[in-house]
């Protein structure tokens, strides 16, 4: 059964053109990497700092090594200087319904 995974983050004050740069970048590392199913990125309506990633993947552990992968690479940490406070990860199986 697929995972589904909910990145919850906050863009700091006038960095949100460096948050959409660094997505341009990324994105397709992380839609190309194992067990990515689709990733999509959206904004909130009545707080537009606040940024969501709804992400499916094959299992958990892909997501896992996925994550890994990124912290390694450095990118977590890149990603972290242009938001404010840490990412809100969960996870989540369907239903199915």
């Amino acid at each position: 059964m697929a995972c589904h995974v909910i990145c919850e983050m906050t863009v700091r004050e006038g960095r949100f053109q460096d948050l959409c740069k660094w997505f341009v970048e990324m994105l397709p590392g992380t839609r190309g990497y194992e067990g990515n199913i689709s990733v999509e990125v959206i904004r909130d309506h009545d707080d537009p700092s606040r940024i969501v990633f709804m992400e499916k993947w094959d299992a958990r552990q892909d997501f896992e090594r996925y994550l890994a992968w990124r912290n390694e690479t450095g990118a977590v940490a890149e990603l972290g200087e242009i938001l404010e406070g840490p990412i809100d990860f969960r996870f989540h199986d369907g239903l199915g319904v």
